[in-house]
Parts: C-alpha cells; structure tokens; sequence
C-alpha cells in the first residue's frame, strides 16, 4: 500500500510537471536570447535574438519524458524496462541542461541565422524549465529508489555511455573505411561527440582525394557499418545469449543500430538534427539523395520500414525470447 501510495504522488507530481510544461508552451513567454554569427561574403553579421518556449524543444522533452514515465508505471507489462527508462530520464534532462547553456542551438526547433549560436541571457521561461527539470529528475531518482535500482544506475551509466561511444565508433569508422579503399585521405577523423562550428556532432569525418564515383559510398559508409552491426549483433543476442555486461552493451547497441538510419533519413528531411538534439540537419542520407539524385522519399519509405521491423524484432527478443534483454 505504501509503494502504491507513492507511486501516485509521483505520477502526480508528473502530471503537475505536464500541465505546467504545457501552459508554459501556450504562453509563449521568453526562454533564451542568443548570439547568432552568420556569415556574409566579407564580415560576420553578428545577430541578436530571443526565443520562446514554443521555439524551443526544451519544453517538449520535458513533456514526453514525464509522459513516458507515466505510462511506465500504469502499465505494468513495462516493469521489466522501466528502471532503464527512469535511470535514462535524468541523464537526458542534464544533456538539455548543458545545451541550454552551451549550445543552445542544439534545442532551438528552426533556428535562424548561422552556427555558432552563443546564449546571451536566460529568460524567465529558462528559469521555470530549470526548476522543472530539477524537479523531473527528483521524481525519477526517487522512482529508481523505490524500484531497487538505484545501487545499478552508476553500472547502467556506463554501459550505456560505452555503446554510444561505440556506435559512434562503428559510423565513422564506415565512413573512413570506404575512403581508405577508394584511395582518399582522412583529414579528419572525430569517431566521438565533437563541437565543431558551433553544432554538437554525435561524430565526425573529413576527407580528400577520393573519388567522385566513391563519394556515395563513402556517404552511406556509416549505414553499411550501422547495418553490418545490425545483423551480426542479433545473431549474437539470439544465438549466443550472452551474459551481463556484454548482453547488456549490445542490446543498447542493436538499438542504436536500428534507430541510426532511420532517425538520419525522417529526421533530417524535416530540418532536425539526427538524434533530436545532436547531430547534423543535413547529415549523410539527405547529402546521398541530393548527389545522386536518388529519390528521397524511397530512402524516407525504407527507414520506416527499419524502424518498424526493428520495434519488431526488440519485441521479440524481448518477450518471446529467453534471451531478455534487462535480466
């Protein structure tokens, strides 16, 4: 009776976050006023603006993260994922906290004006989104208390910071390789989050020398890698059913491998980065439909697909598998 006491002032407080988030959205008040340097043919024009909370994503992450861990506790077919879920929670509202404060053209929706993107002055709407997210996190250590979890969250951290680093790791890579075997050279070569003129890139590589008839290739190179890793990482969960921590690495990693081309290809034709809030808005996909001239919409129609499948194929090892993922 206690837990269940608790669990609804939580999911109260939760919902008291929503409806706050959600007024706060419809208000439109301040949130941040920015520097933008654009760049003209001979000087920077240096740009002074103020965005507002519906200009920002800021409000809506809080929004569908609360949202989330509601679901999570209602339905309790979740219980054997939630933990992971109220553990990831604060993590991304830090990352928000960061970008808002050093990047923040990282979580403006359409920002105008040219990278980088230099915060000027926090409004009073970044001060409530503050106190929100404070208040987001709370509740969702207070959840991973509650569940047993917390001892786990500094394991579940690292783990989770290793398949990120390696997924990276795996989409340069598919890029330096097809510019090795073309002949190119690697000028640059970042296989880890990087700040590179003014936008936070999940990873990033330059190159020369290589030729035009490799340049598509070289494009999808991080794919063809993602995809590689796709398959040979299923065979191992399915097949092998390994154990913790490595089970745990890969499942994170087959995830990332299924989201990574399609979040590139729908995410990218709408004008956001590739993972929301990092990443590229003009990143490898849209670069290969426009050089070939490949239509967009087949690639657009194939990254659903992915996604699809792959929601399908977590299910199944998942739940219809001895092989859980989260033992």
């Amino acid at each position: 009776m206690e837990k269940e006491r608790m669990f609804k002032i939580l999911i109260g407080l939760k919902i008291t976050i929503i409806v706050i988030a959600l007024i706060l959205v419809i208000l439109n008040i301040n949130v941040i006023s920015v520097i933008h340097a654009r760049e003209s043919e001979s000087l920077p024009v240096i740009k002074y603006e103020t965005y507002t909370s519906m200009e920002l994503s800021l409000f809506y992450f809080i929004i569908i993260l609360a949202a989330i861990n509601i679901i999570l506790i209602i339905f309790k077919r979740f219980e054997q994922i939630r933990p992971y879920f109220f553990a990831l929670t604060p993590i991304i509202l830090i990352i928000l906290l960061i970008f808002l404060n050093l990047n923040p053209h990282s979580i403006i929706i359409n920002p105008t004006g040219w990278p980088p993107t230099q915060l000027d002055v926090l409004e009073i709407g970044a001060i409530f989104a503050i106190i929100l997210q404070i208040f987001l996190a709370i509740d969702s250590i207070v959840m991973l208390y509650r569940e047993g979890f917390l001892k786990k969250y500094f394991y579940f951290i690292v783990i989770l910071i290793a398949a990120f680093l390696l997924s990276d790791l795996i989409h340069e890579g598919g890029h330096a390789f097809f510019i090795l075997i073309s002949g190119g050279n690697i000028t640059q070569f970042y296989p880890f989050p990087v700040i590179m003129g003014g936008e936070f890139n999940a990873g990033f590589v330059s190159y020369s020398n290589v030729p035009s008839s490799f340049v598509p290739l070289v494009l999808l190179g991080g794919e063809i890698f993602q995809w590689l890793t796709l398959g040979i990482v299923t065979g191992i969960l399915y097949l092998r059913k390994p154990k913790k921590p490595l089970k745990f690495l890969l499942a994170i990693l087959l995830i990332l491998s299924i989201l990574d081309f399609p979040l590139y290809a729908i995410n990218n034709s709408m004008g956001f980065p590739h993972w929301f809030l990092i990443g590229s808005t003009n990143g490898d996909i849209i670069m290969f439909s426009a050089l070939t001239e490949f239509p967009l919409l087949i690639l657009l129609i194939v990254a659903v697909i992915q996604l699809i499948l792959g929601v399908l194929l977590l299910y199944y090892l998942i739940y219809k598998q001895r092989n859980h993922f989260f033992d």
